[in-house]
């Protein structure tokens, strides 16, 4: 398998082009790098998971290249966000920790965050649910209603998560706390501590929303799923209370009402696949048209002739 480093920068280096085929080549290689990522950053989440569930004291220092790695991707290419937004898993905290780092990113982007402030975004993500790791497997997989005193447990984990990124060096002392307020919101309905405002730091109301995001999008055993299209709408208009609005707005032109992967109908009757968000239009982003093997791209907001009038499916068939 090819280095990631080497495939971003050999798209870098070889834009996509007018034709099919440089767009094929482009799309293939980044197809490739975000698959070498994911398989390696799940090994490595998955390492960590074992060595907690073993009582054992995890190093999760190795995440930072993956966090490093994430941030290139997401500089480069939406392809990564497609995948964070498919709604397959078959372990939810293992791929949830991916999705979270990937959809973070993406709005930390559209906050102007500096590169090294994306990259501690990017590791927050991965490991804002490490205590949860520690909850027994039965309770976090549980198909029927929570009791009480189950949910009491479960909300122990975000202190859970802070004392173990604690007793990881000074490094990771900011983790800790972020990781603390992740289930915090904006109006104090939130928890440990009841929160409320600017009590709470922005990152960790960006992991907080996209975890929500996450936990709509993604099938679980003892739930349906909704779409990503369904998932953004109910966000921008129920979120306002739970959510700040700077993080809100980033996150609607950053990830839109048409997340990318989502399938859609033009006004022309044209049926496309959204591939890229495009934070100054919105609801004109940046899709893919196949027609007799061919592959053209089209960015409606450059003209008014198309225009979406219908989202067909959530998500494109993977």
């Amino acid at each position: 398998m090819a280095r990631l480093s080497d495939l971003i920068r050999e798209q870098a280096a070889h834009p996509t082009g007018n034709g099919a085929r440089s767009h094929l080549t482009a799309a293939s290689s980044f197809q490739q790098a975000v698959r070498a990522w994911v398989t390696s950053t799940r090994q490595d989440i998955i390492r960590i998971k074992e060595a907690i569930s073993s009582n054992k004291v995890p190093d999760v220092k190795s995440c930072a290249i993956y966090a490093e790695q994430v941030v290139q991707l997401l500089q480069h290419s939406d392809d990564v966000v497609g995948w964070a937004l498919n709604g397959q898993t078959d372990d939810y905290l293992i791929d949830n920790a991916l999705h979270v780092a990937v959809l973070a990113t993406k709005i930390g982007i559209g906050l102007h965050y500096r590169e090294q402030d994306l990259e501690r975004l990017a590791l927050l993500g991965l490991l804002h649910d490490i205590g949860m790791w520690t909850v027994p497997e039965g309770l976090v997989s549980k198909r029927g209603v929570l009791s009480e005193e189950e949910r009491d447990i479960i909300r122990t984990h975000p202190e859970r998560g802070r004392r173990i990124l604690a007793g990881q060096g000074a490094v990771f002392e900011w983790l800790g706390g972020m990781s603390a307020q992740e289930h915090e919101r904006w109006d104090g309905s939130g928890y440990p501590c009841r929160l409320k405002g600017t009590q709470i730091e922005e990152a960790a109301q960006i992991i907080g929303i996209v975890d929500t995001l996450d936990a709509m999008v993604t099938t679980r055993p003892y739930r349906h799923s909704i779409s990503p299209h369904q998932a953004m709408r109910e966000l921008l208009l129920h979120g306002r209370t739970t959510f700040s609005l700077p993080v809100l707005k980033a996150m609607g032109d950053q990830i839109t009402l048409y997340p990318v992967g989502t399938v859609v109908r033009l006004n022309t009757g044209e049926t496309v696949t959204v591939t890229k968000t495009n934070s100054r239009y919105p609801l004109r982003p940046i899709v893919t048209l196949t027609k007799f093997g061919e592959v053209n791209e089209l960015d409606l907001s450059q003209g008014m002739s198309r225009h979406i009038v219908e989202v067909l499916h959530g998500r494109a068939a993977s």
